[in-house]
């Protein structure tokens, strides 16, 4: 499909080195990598690709009739987060150790603490946020999450209001159980929100961590057109293009939507 071969074999003998078994998977139009794990199967996309929304969907789609989560693994996230997305797709496939939540602490976190943490543990890196706490365990920082301010939804009643959980991420290898719920809890203890809302990226979840700890699914987002600078590697959505934007250095990308959870407090 046009991929780029040192960037498809990087991913490959990446996978390897982590006891897997990687197989290109024939296919008209995609590049499929089979991770040699039933359930899971990566979508490797150029950045010299001809793809359009719909054609990663229609597969999407089928693959989930088979009962097989197709990922989109983007070349410009790997060659910029490869240890994060080798980190997301072991925990994807079970193979982190669990520490229980309870097992852990609470501490409210710097702006630039949670900084250092997301951009070392989340694919897609650091994100302000007005509230950011985390999980210690043997004195060590596991967990994190980032929470929005409290905003008024005056459709919803006079005194109604919400936050957004903005960020969460466990330390490389580590799978906090109930991690994310006793974070919650402890935001809602100190601002009482009336209800919580995030967004699961659809291009590497089904949203089933946000369905374990309790939100319900509220809409589905249409793929969102995004540009990549070439010399940065920064993405921009088509509203926060820097006003110097010039189509010729950059590259027309894509994901495939998100999905909008809520939690009702």
């Amino acid at each position: 499909m046009g991929i780029n071969q040192d960037w498809i074999l990087d991913v490959e003998n990446s996978l390897k080195e982590m006891g897997l078994s990687p197989v290109m998977m024939a296919h008209p139009f995609l590049d499929l990598l089979y991770l040699g794990h039933e359930k899971f199967i990566l979508n490797l996309i150029s950045l010299s690709h001809t793809l359009v929304p719909n054609d990663v969907l229609d597969a999407h789609t089928s693959l989930l009739k088979e009962n097989q989560q197709m990922i989109q693994l983007w070349e410009d996230i790997w060659l910029d987060n490869k240890l994060q997305v080798l980190n997301r797709i072991s925990s994807l496939l079970g193979r982190n150790q669990r520490i229980h939540g309870r097992k852990t602490t609470l501490a409210t976190l710097t702006q630039q603490q949670a900084n250092t943490f997301f951009k070392s543990y989340h694919i897609q890196g650091i994100a302000k946020a007005k509230y950011n706490y985390g999980l210690i365990y043997n004195g060590e920082l596991v967990a994190a999450a980032g929470f929005s301010g409290l905003r008024p939804m005056k459709s919803r009643g006079p005194n109604y209001q919400s936050a957004e959980l903005i960020r969460f991420a466990t330390i490389s290898g580590k799978t906090i159980t109930g991690g994310l719920t006793k974070l919650i809890k402890h935001f809602c203890c100190l601002l009482k929100p009336n209800d919580i809302m995030s967004y699961a990226d659809k291009d590497w979840s089904l949203g089933k961590g946000y369905q374990s700890a309790g939100f319900v699914l509220d809409s589905i987002s249409e793929p969102s057109e995004i540009w990549l600078d070439r010399k940065s590697n920064r993405r921009y959505f088509p509203h926060r293009l820097p006003e110097n934007f010039d189509p010729e250095n950059y590259v027309r990308v894509f994901n495939t939507g998100n999905l909008k959870y809520l939690l009702y407090l």
